[in-house]
């Protein structure tokens, strides 16, 4: 499919959405697509791979671990890469910095790498150096990077020269239809009309649901189908099952909490209502940080008072009785922190926490992201990884792990969704255990019953690609707990 698109490329066509279900393989297949180009053409021109700074080693990995040593020269270039290619800003000529660039690299900086790697950001300051270049193909990856059609990295994606653009992301749609249009106008500009016409044929009436004969939504899926390769892991993985598990969605409150749950619902109510805008999310974050556990509250909080902590450790213990391996996703640095030091104390392990503050390259020192997780997947048996839900929640493989304990939730189903993925793609061999812990009261609905319930809903309403999966909004989420 990619090749005979790019077989029509830059004349007829100028690029496509790779869209495949998250764990069906997307790099090694535009991998073998690269190799195939750069081994069949005579005359042919670089390749530029953008993508997000955790995901370029992982790029690196693929491509060590599925070609021999011949395949194609790579460069990486970020970090420290960048500023040895660079030249002082007092040798950029008068006529460019008049023009804003304060950032070029050398003439010759590319050398002889046929590929390119670099991230979002290096993209966005050297946006003049990389124009210079005329590429053959440029490959996006997670793509929903450049969805916003007025930030300066979107800009400079699409003033790019690539006879071929491929947009490569599992969740094309995530906010709005707007995320699906902006990506065609970096693969495909003018296809879809201006943003306000797209708006005015397809976005408003499509998401408002202004009519049920559903008439938009099949000229859009018409009109972009010959550029969309969209598979579904259940059309063409065989993979084991994945289960959820729903005992763990009814942890009983302990006293403590419900105390200090009492006292942060007490303090927002009496918050004038001119002033509840600015406290709602104080008094969300607040509930949230009770349910995971109450020592931000309550410092000298014991295990017993967390029922989540105590549901964790059993759990853990029986996983270690299989001899298996644990993800656990929370975004919140202290909650790591925690969690990090009590599990190491119950079970004897060093516990890796690979969050924003990560290496995510060689160049700092230390442990990268992807070496914590290679050592993570290679030691045997029973071990356990803490990820950040949004730092690590796309592009990496864990696939040695089975167990997937979302300790706290995401606003967003699809964010949510694609931590799972870390373990739930080719190449898991088990079947998945997805837990979502829950604490909940017989007396009232609990931040954690009430956002796994809008969560939910927001799944049921995003069977397919083009259905939006948005962020719960603290407003939505306040008026399901306050009212």
């Amino acid at each position: 499919w990619l090749q005979n698109l790019h077989h029509f490329a830059p004349d007829q066509i100028s690029g496509c959405l790779l869209a495949d279900d998250m764990g069906l393989g997307k790099t090694l297949q535009l991998l073998c697509f690269i190799g195939e180009y750069l081994e069949s053409t005579t005359d042919k021109k670089p390749i530029l791979i953008v993508a997000p700074v955790s995901l370029l080693e992982n790029w690196q990995a693929e491509a060590q671990r599925f070609f021999n040593a011949s395949f194609p020269k790579m460069l990486s270039l970020y970090g420290d890469a960048v500023k040895i290619r660079k030249i002082q800003k007092h040798d950029i000529p008068n006529d460019l910095q008049a023009r804003g660039v304060c950032n070029l690299l050398e003439e010759y900086w590319r050398a002889d790498a046929d590929i390119v790697l670099t991230t979002y950001e290096t993209l966005r300051d050297l946006e003049f150096s990389f124009a210079r270049e005329h590429w053959s193909i440029m490959i996006c990856d997670e793509a929903q990077k450049i969805k916003v059609p007025s930030a300066m990295v979107t800009q400079a994606a699409k003033a790019q020269q690539a006879d071929f653009k491929i947009a490569c992301t599992g969740t094309p749609v995530e906010n709005s239809l707007s995320d699906l249009w902006c990506l065609f106008d970096f693969i495909q500009a003018g296809l879809l009309g201006s943003l306000k016409q797209f708006g005015k044929d397809y976005r408003r009436p499509i998401e408002s649901q202004e009519k049920n004969d559903g008439i938009e939504l099949k000229q859009l899926r018409q009109l972009i189908e010959p550029h969309i390769l969209r598979r579904m892991k259940n059309e063409v993985a065989d993979l084991p099952k994945k289960l959820e598990i729903y005992d763990c969605k009814t942890l009983p409150i302990s006293n403590l909490q419900k105390q200090l749950y009492a006292n942060v619902v007490a303090d927002y109510r009496k918050v004038p209502d001119a002033d509840r805008g600015r406290a709602i999310l104080g008094a969300l974050h607040k509930m949230r940080m009770i349910c995971a556990h109450p020592l931000q509250l309550q410092p000298s909080a014991l295990e017993r008072e967390s029922p989540k902590v105590a549901w964790l450790i059993s759990t853990l213990h029986q996983i270690k009785d299989k001899q298996e391996k644990v993800i656990i996703f929370t975004e919140f640095r202290e909650i790591q922190a925690f969690l990090q030091r009590i599990i190491g104390e119950a079970f004897g392990l060093s516990i890796s926490t690979v969050n924003g503050d990560t290496n995510a390259n060689n160049s700092k020192g230390g442990m990268t992201r992807q070496r914590l997780i290679d050592q993570f997947q290679q030691k045997s048996g029973f071990n356990v990884i803490i990820l950040s839900t949004t730092a690590v929640g796309f592009g990496v493989n864990v696939q040695k792990a089975n167990h997937v304990i979302h300790y706290t939730r995401c606003w967003n189903p699809a964010k949510e969704d694609q931590a799972t993925d870390r373990a739930y793609r080719i190449g898991q061999e088990k079947q998945v255990f997805v837990y979502y812990p829950s604490i909940c009261s017989a007396e009232f609905d609990t931040f954690e019953v009430k956002l796994d319930r809008l969560l939910s809903d927001k799944r049921k309403l995003a069977d397919d690609m083009l259905s939006t999966r948005a962020d719960i909004s603290a407003q939505e989420l306040a008026s399901a707990i306050f009212t």
